[in-house]
């Protein structure tokens, strides 16, 4: 099926014919299955390049206008990337990568929704700034992670994630309105997300964002921290074999383990309280094995070797960056103090030696790609947030439904390969549960979906608040109810701002 012709034509006159397709081989690209995924997404009508706000709009009329399907994308590394159904166009977004304005004094930054992660956060350290980077990668949409998806971060713990920092937000709604939000809507800049009356940043992002199915947001503004580090990254060598190494004076690596998870989960509340470090976690062992080798060959040899499933089982890892080498002295002193108390030991040396030369990994990971190379299929779980003590609760549940799939071969043997990141000083937290399979396995195509609803239902049976609710669908209507029945609120909201369910509809 392809698009009429006056329909393609409508399209064309908008951004160009350099700037639209319908023909066979560039539409291949976009209807790839994704790892996890065993039969390709419907084939989009056409790709679309706009290379403004105001292309934008004119595409998402002319879709009302013929009830055609839109999706806006810039990496499409999610399920969420691709058409659902039939009669969908791809609105891609990386002609508008433009960094509009860094306002150093008041610090924030206007982006458009092509700016990477590695194209802002190098422009913002050259002036001694910076934001929380989304932990997808240099190559991740920075609007994306603060307005449409996902959000959480290596460094959430010191600053927070990155829905709290949206400022300014320009909005084609799904109807092609375009809504100005916060202090840009009385023309007063871009400083501010809220303005007089209901905030809207709810609707924008809320705790996950809405995946392009609230519309194009086309412009926003980000807040911006002071950067501890240097205007450069001090890198040896060349990728994939480099190390980078900051000053030791003001930034330091700690990685501990503890016996069990509830000691462990003590010393992350005890140094929250404390508000020493910058970045404070549990991570994933098998994840960190991947990150630290550079071939699925390298990757086994350690694997086998059981050093991480010893060490990194449960892991505290501690970033400190100061301002003064006097209050690295000070962080320092009290957390081997909290250390001590809560009975957490250093991990072994090579472990250490491999984050102390890699810092990047707590700033932005550069190599996060690495988790892909085993060349099967992987999927995230739970991806939700509450407080430490719950997510911890969430994480002695997951040998529950884990064990069977384990027992049974159907994915890693890696039941520590969760991350817990807490938030804000440890005011919230973060749990993401990563799990691995062969796409070699006889029933792979069915493993993702069975492990991820099993382990809902592990959620649903103990009333825990870890499984993030996805925007529609059946999932929705499960989930909703532990969620204040967000499912209904969500159905009406989509109502009401996209009668025509043109934009990026899910089943």
């Amino acid at each position: 099926m392809s698009l009429p012709k006056h329909i393609y034509e409508e399209l064309e006159a908008v951004v160009g014919a350099r700037y639209i397709s319908d023909r066979p081989y560039i539409l291949a690209a976009l209807r790839q299955p994704l790892p996890n995924i065993a039969t390709p997404p419907q084939s989009p009508e056409a790709v679309l390049l706009p290379g403004s706000t105001a292309e934008v709009q004119a595409i998402v009329r002319i879709c009302n206008k013929y009830k055609i399907k839109y999706i806006a994308v810039i990496s499409s590394l999610i399920v969420f990337a691709y058409p659902s159904e039939p009669g969908t166009i791809i609105l891609q977004l990386k002609r508008m990568n433009r960094i509009e304005e860094i306002n150093a004094e008041d610090r924030y930054a206007v982006i458009e929704p092509g700016v990477r992660h590695g194209q802002l956060r190098t422009e913002l350290m050259h002036l001694g700034l910076s934001y929380p980077v989304a932990s997808v990668g240099p190559g991740g949409s920075v609007l994306s992670n603060f307005a449409c998806a996902s959000g959480d971060n290596h460094n959430e713990y010191g600053s927070s994630r990155t829905n709290r920092y949206i400022c300014g937000v320009e909005w084609v709604l799904p109807s092609g309105e375009l809504l100005r939000v916060g202090s840009l809507a009385t023309d007063s800049g871009w400083f501010c997300a809220d303005g007089p009356g209901p905030s809207l940043r709810g609707l924008i992002k809320g705790f996950t964002g809405q995946w392009g199915g609230m519309g194009v947001i086309t412009r926003i503004a980000i807040g911006l921290d002071h950067w501890r580090g240097p205007a450069e990254m001090p890198t040896e060598g060349r990728s994939p074999s480099y190390k980078i190494r900051l000053p030791r004076d003001c930034h330091r690596i700690h990685i501990f383990k503890f016996p069990d998870l509830g000691k462990l989960e003590r010393a992350m509340v005890e140094v929250g309280k404390a508000e020493i470090g910058f970045s404070v976690m549990k991570f994933f062992n098998a994840s960190a094995a991947l990150l630290a080798t550079e071939s699925a060959n390298d990757f086994w040899d350690l694997w086998n070797s059981g050093l991480f499933q010893r060490e990194l089982a449960r892991p505290l890892y501690v970033y400190l960056a100061t301002q003064s080498p006097e209050e690295m002295a000070y962080e320092e002193a009290v957390l081997m103090d909290i250390i001590g108390e809560t009975g957490g030991e250093p991990v072994d040396a090579s472990v250490q030696r491999i984050y102390e030369d890699n810092m990047d990994f707590y700033i932005l990971v550069g190599f996060l790609q690495r988790v892909l190379r085993l060349g099967g299929a992987w999927a995230p779980a739970k991806l939700s947030g509450d407080s430490i003590h719950h997510m911890f609760e969430v994480a002695r549940a997951i040998p529950e439904f884990m064990t069977e799939f384990i027992d049974k071969g159907m994915i890693l043997n890696a039941p520590d390969n969760f991350m817990i990141t807490p938030g804000e000083y440890g005011h919230f937290a973060h749990i993401e549960l990563l799990f691995l399979w062969d796409r070699g396995h006889p029933d792979w195509a069915n493993i993702g979906m069975n492990f991820m609803r099993r382990s809902q239902e592990t959620d649903i049976g103990h009333g825990y608040h870890s499984s993030s609710p996805p925007r529609t669908g059946a999932m929705l209507q499960r989930l909703g109810p532990l969620y204040s029945n967000c499912h209904v609120w969500a159905e009406r909201i989509k109502q009401a701002f996209d009668p025509n369910n043109v934009s990026n509809p899910m089943p």
